[in-house]
């Protein structure tokens, strides 16, 4: 399921309903889930209205199968049924009903589960018995507990009769050619992964639930039970056996399962191993968390974790350390539900909407002080940002830009280095005389050329990388990401291209990130022959280095450089502005203040901190973690503003690297400094230097569960990591819990959710868990 926006040109997308609209018990899904519907249609633009068959032409049985693609079409509607709630999006034809088909949405449904019940969220709305999930006073009659249970048990019950469609017999009934065959066995190993998922979203919420799989025949029966440690077992077998045959890690489409996601889900599987068996498994955390870190995922560069969380995180950031996602498309994927519904509901008051790219908030959803209070210098946060600061140095690509005038012209870039890509709009020059343009710009490493009018009839590249342009010639390299000046000649057929501002002095040495070797960290020229730069040193020695050669070096001391002089101390890490003056001879080091952990992500402005009332919007910090804003502060595909392209991250590097530290910690094995180093990683990204750095004396669990709330907060794993701390009913407390401001615990049987009360009233075979009525 890549993202469609960046397929809609090159493919056809396929989606498949399995059945009509249900209002029906879970025990009913199981039993009833026997017809197949596959609608295709093809993306002529991505503004295509999706168009499906009349309900009295449905394809049923072998005449579904009839065309070969519809077996992958069948796994797109495993795969949308995390993010979309029905069949035409965003409502209208919905899967289940019962709820507001908005309300129904699996991530949306599971998102509360573990989030609402805990300290990370609290919803203001007085919808049904919402209330009661942050309160934990839910009873068996909740409609929000029921609709997740329902929606887990529909994904599961699609996911059988997929496997069902897809057996070796069946495809050689229907005549299918072994490379189809060969693309269906991958595809099954898939749907097993998904089913996995939601058969351990159902262990992990209800414990003893209603068990079927492929091997049941459809008809009317009902479900047995399974204990909660025969379902782990199940999981578990289940997720061996495919390891060796589902798609290599990072070998799949992105937002497709491949070997680390299931690596990944067996390191949870086996992390909460005492809550679901009462046995420990924690050597196999550190040994499947192990094989995910071994992988080639990476945490991205200092500062970018906001990135993450932006609507281009399959870009920018996220695809270097997601292992698993839900897609989000603002054309392609509309639901009320997923990240739509985090971003919209976590806005109101008087945050301005065009901040976080969409039209408008549903003033709802924020946070407690229990949260806030877990980032101790977010109320008086330091305010130095190196790379926020050296932006004082260099103008803005506006700003630049304004200083080429208005007149724009029909030549532009175009390119995977730019913000819209090879498929355009390009990013129109400006012409400065008869056939000479100039542009700055914010560019990305990758490749570009020149375009006239958005179109390829007309176009000039470099063939021989020699600054002279060819037409129709070779992609021109963009080796990293700034800002650049950009220049086209079409009177000499020449080009240029450099950094904005930069110079080719910089800072080497043992205080920097990249040692006495290099590269440098480059200064800015910010006057003739005056060179500055912000930057996060560490404890250590610097000198000035001309264009990374030896050759013309400054070293120095009091102020005063010396051509090839000694060293020029560090003492301590911290953020520096730093100036090189080559007219006197002089420098300045002057210590500024560090920055604060960058993943406090609170609006505070006419926010209150304490909750007096959970319903007005006013009381208790907004989050703003996720943004409807790409890398570069455009809005998503939707103009209206309504739906999202923000990917949900369900597994990603971070959580891995968590979860092998508290392992270690619980004697699981591995190593306790690797523990600290993949801890200091994050850090250091979430500070931007090493002042948040630990060593292994400060890392104990409750540590790692700060952490991990700090790291993963509204990422849906909140619920389950208090569980297996002990901290979820009857030990922790935090604003609201038990329904009373100052909060209390509540009963232990909670860590469980009630099996829903008009499922009970279905199936005889099935017991309510302890506790509940």
């Amino acid at each position: 399921l890549s993202k469609t926006k960046n397929l809609c040109s090159r493919i056809k997308l396929y989606i498949l309903s399995a059945m009509k609209t249900i209002n029906i018990t879970t025990t009913q899904i199981i039993r009833s889930l026997f017809l197949v519907l596959v609608v295709v249609f093809t993306f002529q633009s991505c503004e295509q209205d999706l168009e499906l068959q009349p309900e009295d032409a449905r394809l049923v049985g072998d005449a579904a199968f009839e065309d070969a693609s519809s077996y992958k079409a069948f796994l797109g509607k495993l795969y949308g049924g995390f993010s979309l709630s029905g069949q035409i999006g965003p409502a209208g034809l919905p899967d289940l009903a019962g709820l507001d088909e908005g309300f129904s949405n699996y991530l949306r449904l599971y998102w509360k589960m573990q989030e609402l019940t805990t300290d990370e969220a609290v919803v203001g709305w007085n919808d049904g018995t919402i209330k009661d999930l942050h309160g934990q006073v839910w009873t068996s009659g909740n409609e929000f507990i029921r609709t997740m249970y329902s929606r887990i048990f529909y994904q599961i019950a699609q996911t059988n009769e997929f496997l069902r469609q897809t057996t070796d017999e069946k495809l050689t009934s229907r005549g299918v050619d072994s490379e189809t065959k060969s693309d269906v066995a991958s595809y099954r190993a898939e749907a097993r992964f998904l089913r996995a998922l939601s058969y351990w979203h159902a262990l992990d919420l209800f414990g003893n639930v209603p068990f079927v799989t492929e091997n049941d025949a459809v008809g009317a029966f009902l479900p047995e039970q399974i204990s909660r440690a025969d379902l782990y077992t199940y999981i578990e077998n289940e997720l061996l056996a495919i390891e060796s045959t589902i798609v290599g890690a990072r070998q799949n489409e992105y937002g497709r399962a491949d070997q680390a996601a299931v690596w990944t889900l067996l390191a949870k599987l086996y992390l909460n191993s005492e809550v679901y068996t009462e046995s420990a498994n924690y050597d196999k955390v550190v040994e499947y968390t192990n094989k995910i870190i071994n992988a080639g995922y990476t945490i991205s560069g200092s500062n970018t974790y906001e990135h993450l969380f932006l609507a281009d995180n399959d870009m920018n950031g996220g695809q270097s350390e997601f292992i698993f996602t839900v897609p989000c498309d603002g054309l392609n994927t509309q639901s009320y539900g997923a990240v739509s519904f985090i971003i919209h509901a976590s806005l109101g008051g008087s945050m301005d909407p065009a901040s976080a790219g969409i039209n408008g908030g549903w003033g709802g959803l924020r946070t407690t002080s229990a949260l806030v209070n877990k980032f101790p210098d977010f109320i008086t946060p330091p305010s130095f940002d190196a790379d926020a600061e050296n932006m004082t140095l260099v103008k803005s690509v506006e700003d630049n830009n304004a200083t080429l005038g208005n007149n724009m012209t029909q030549w532009g870039l175009v390119g995977s280095s730019t913000a819209n890509g090879w498929d355009g709009p390009d990013m129109e020059m400006y012409e400065l005389a008869t056939n000479e343009f100039a542009l700055y710009a914010e560019l990305t490493a990758g490749e570009f050329k020149f375009r006239f009018n958005e179109d390829w009839g007309q176009n000039y590249g470099d063939d021989g990388a020699d600054g002279s342009l060819e037409s129709g010639g070779a992609n021109i390299a963009v080796a990293e990401a700034g800002q650049y000046y950009v220049t086209l000649n079409l009177n000499t057929f020449e080009y240029t291209i450099s950094k904005a501002n930069l110079s080719d002095w910089g800072l080497v040495g043992s205080s920097t990130a990249n040692g006495w070797d290099g590269p440098d960290m480059e200064m800015y020229e910010t006057d003739t022959d005056v060179y500055e730069l912000y930057a996060n040193l560490t404890a250590g020695d610097i000198k000035f280095r001309f264009n990374e050669d030896w050759g013309q070096n400054y070293g120095g001391s009091g102020g005063n450089l010396v051509a090839g002089g000694d060293n020029i101390s560090i003492a301590e890490d911290a953020g520096y502005h730093i100036t090189m003056n080559l007219n006197d001879n002089s420098y300045t080091i002057n210590k500024v203040e560090l920055s604060a952990d960058s993943r406090a992500m609170f609006y505070t402005d006419g926010q209150s901190l304490e909750i007096e009332d959970i319903s007005p919007f006013s009381q208790g910090y907004a989050i703003t973690k996720f943004k409807n804003l790409d890398s570069m502060g455009n809005p998503g595909s939707d103009t209206e503003g309504n739906f999202v392209d923000t990917d949900f991250p369900m597994f990603r590097l971070s959580d891995v690297y968590l979860m092998y530290a508290e392992a270690v910690l619980r004697g699981g094995g591995g190593s306790l400094g690797d523990a600290v180093n993949f801890i200091n990683t994050l850090r250091e990204r979430a500070y931007g230097s090493t002042v948040g750095n630990i060593s292994g004396g400060d890392v104990d669990l409750d540590f790692i569960l700060d952490e991990r709330a700090r790291e993963l907060y509204w990422e849906a794993h909140r619920r389950t990591d208090l569980i297996r701390f002990g901290q979820f009913s009857d030990q922790g407390i935090w604003p609201w819990k038990g329904n009373v401001p100052q909060g209390k615990t509540t009963e232990a049987y909670r860590d469980l959710m009630p099996i829903p009360s008009s499922d009970l009233g279905v199936n005889t075979n099935l017991k309510q868990n302890e506790g509940y009525n």
